[in-house]
């Protein structure tokens, strides 16, 4: 067998080896619960086709081209655009009201997970910002 789109294959593999290792955590733990269950039969179908779609030349093909479409390109970079900016905002508002909160309570637990927050948002920023100054200066 041949392996016609690697990314896919890679993907397949992990996900059947995370449906294994949950099967194998719930065998260990002596805890079988529906939802358990459930992804790990999730995390199986969804491996598995995806190593038959990588094993397919004709499957592989198409999620080629269809990954090369420009209209889902821009899709994609529209969305992952969108979703920095969301998560940016909902990280500041968080950091705020754990800073206030943290203040008003006297508790230094919720001022640490603020001033974290806000190292995370700061280096977001900062990373979008040169990432911005790179392909500016490409085009």
């Amino acid at each position: 067998m041949k392996i016609y789109n690697k990314k896919t294959f890679l993907f397949g593999v992990f996900a059947v080896a995370l449906g294994a290792l949950n099967v194998a955590a719930d065998f260990v733990n002596k805890k079988w619960e529906v939802s358990g269950i459930v992804l790990a039969a999730a995390l199986f179908f969804v491996g598995i086709g995806s190593l038959m779609r990588s094993l397919s030349q004709k499957m592989s093909r198409e999620d080629k081209v269809e990954e090369a479409d420009e209209r889902n390109r821009l899709i994609a970079l529209k969305s992952k655009s969108m979703s920095l900016r969301l998560v940016q905002v909902l990280s500041f508002v968080l950091m705020l009201a754990l800073l206030i909160a943290g203040k008003l309570s006297g508790e230094e637990s919720l001022i640490a997970v603020g001033v974290g927050l806000a190292f995370a948002v700061g280096i977001s920023v900062f990373a979008e910002f040169f990432t911005s100054l790179y392909y500016e200066s490409k085009n």
